[in-house]
């Protein structure tokens, strides 16, 4: 007999590749590290923009996140009309079905654990004389990953669920691994 795989390793699963790839994204290994610098912050926080102020809305997640990312580019120095001009990621294709948006929330706010450490890397460290903001990636708190995570096996309680969250999940990473792959 197969064993079913939980609704959580189901996800993993499926977005473990792109996983260790974004550890290898330059600038977001600086971040984990600790050593990325001002400006090159600034971009990472701009881009992401650009996909939260697009992927929030969609997925019902009220845009604390996109807020949290507003927060942290002006202390930056970057005015509101210049966030507002920064540029959107394409649409994400996520249907309204419950498993779907279970597999794109799982991507948003999984990786909001993942800032959690890139905020402790970067915790009070100076770049000149400001200490760089921390909004974004302590945003959430631990409380809405703990509740989603706890109703992961009641969103997703068979295979056809699983499978259908875990190739939106896919997508959805994917999508975000473009996104933050820029050319300057």
């Amino acid at each position: 007999m197969v064993r079913q795989l939980t609704a959580r390793a189901a996800l993993r699963t499926a977005t473990h590749d792109i996983h260790e790839r974004m550890h290898r994204h330059p600038a977001l290994s600086r971040l984990a590290a600790g050593t990325i610098g001002r400006d090159e912050y600034r971009h990472v926080l701009a881009r992401s923009y650009g996909f939260y102020a697009m992927a929030e809305p969609v997925l019902g997640l009220g845009g604390r996140l996109t807020q949290c990312l507003r927060d942290d580019l002006t202390e930056l120095g970057m005015t509101l009309a210049a966030i507002d001009d920064l540029p959107r990621c394409a649409p994400l294709a996520i249907g309204g079905d419950q498993a779907e948006l279970v597999g794109a929330r799982y991507v948003l706010l999984g990786a909001t654990l993942g800032g959690k450490v890139m905020a402790r890397a970067i915790a009070g460290r100076t770049d000149g004389d400001a200490t760089l903001p921390v909004h974004f990636l302590t945003g959430t708190g631990d409380t809405e990953w703990k509740i989603f995570a706890t109703d992961l096996e009641k969103s997703l309680p068979d295979t056809a669920s699983r499978t259908r969250a875990a190739k939106v999940a896919s997508a959805v990473f994917a999508a975000y691994e473009e996104w933050m792959t820029w050319h300057d």
